[in-house]
């Protein structure tokens, strides 16, 4: 009887990884070489290695694309599949939309150009999943960009009454098992609340696990910052998925933007 050495054994282990991944990590980029490479670095370090790492560029005109390019035989050195794409999108839910068709893992994540992982966190993911959920979600720190601590964002407040009042999960802390985009993607219609709006029409599917530990850190900014057209959008979103009245939407608006203006004049005082 002949036995496969261990060394053997190890690398058809990790080529079996790059064929199914246990996890795909999406990042959306676009000009994004400032913090990219933060972000790279931090999937790269992960202790779990059972994943592949999709980068999906929207035809970039700074050096993100070679910055990518820098990190693929690194990936390769530890049998982890890097893939991207760089061509013309239409935001950032198309980029993730084109990331899901791409996808190899069982369970799918969107981990943003300027945010990054803790070190174990896969790890802690990996163990959640082991739990009778599709979708995973942790706490978040948030940053400015002088990487000083905001607050933590997430909590574990999936209630029907709570989230459909706001968005009080942090996505950059989630995970999605795959069967969650069998029937429906991000719609395009929206540019910062597509994601809520995946959410609460799919809210009776949810079967959610909340992982209180702090697993990535979040850079304030994006396409969310505008907080006045962030505020409009989500009451839209709200509006459309029929799961709330439209006076109550438009009180949470009215009261979310004087919350807002209160907290900035306070600020400022």
């Amino acid at each position: 009887m002949h036995y496969l050495q261990y060394s053997t054994i190890k690398k058809l282990n990790l080529l079996l990884n790059k064929v199914n991944p246990f996890f795909s990590i999406i990042t959306a980029t676009y000009n994004s070489e400032k913090t990219l490479e933060r972000t790279i670095i931090s999937v790269l370090n992960q202790s779990f290695t059972n994943f592949e790492y999709l980068i999906i560029d929207g035809n970039s005109k700074d050096a993100t694309v070679e910055i990518v390019k820098k990190y693929v035989p690194i990936f390769n050195e530890k049998q982890i599949a890097l893939r991207y794409v760089s061509e013309p999108d239409k935001g950032i839910y198309d980029a993730w939309n084109k990331g899901i068709n791409l996808a190899k893992g069982e369970w799918i994540s969107f981990l943003g150009s300027d945010d990054y992982y803790l070190d174990n966190a896969l790890e802690i993911y990996k163990r959640a999943t082991a739990t009778n959920c599709n979708y995973i979600h942790s706490k978040v720190q948030l940053i400015n960009e002088k990487q000083e601590k905001l607050r933590i964002l997430g909590g574990d407040n999936f209630s029907k009454a709570k989230f459909f009042r706001n968005m009080n999960i942090a996505h950059v802390g989630s995970f999605h098992h795959k069967s969650l985009f069998e029937n429906q993607k991000f719609s395009l219609t929206y540019k910062s609340a597509s994601d809520y709006y995946f959410f609460l029409t799919n809210f009776n599917e949810l079967k959610p696990y909340f992982i209180n530990e702090i697993t990535a850190v979040m850079q304030f900014g994006g396409i969310s910052t505008n907080v006045d057209a962030a505020l409009k959008e989500a009451m839209q979103v709200k509006i459309d998925s029929k799961r709330r009245s439209k006076f109550l939407c438009y009180l949470d608006f009215l009261v979310d933007h004087f919350k807002h203006f209160l907290l900035k004049y306070i600020r400022k005082t």
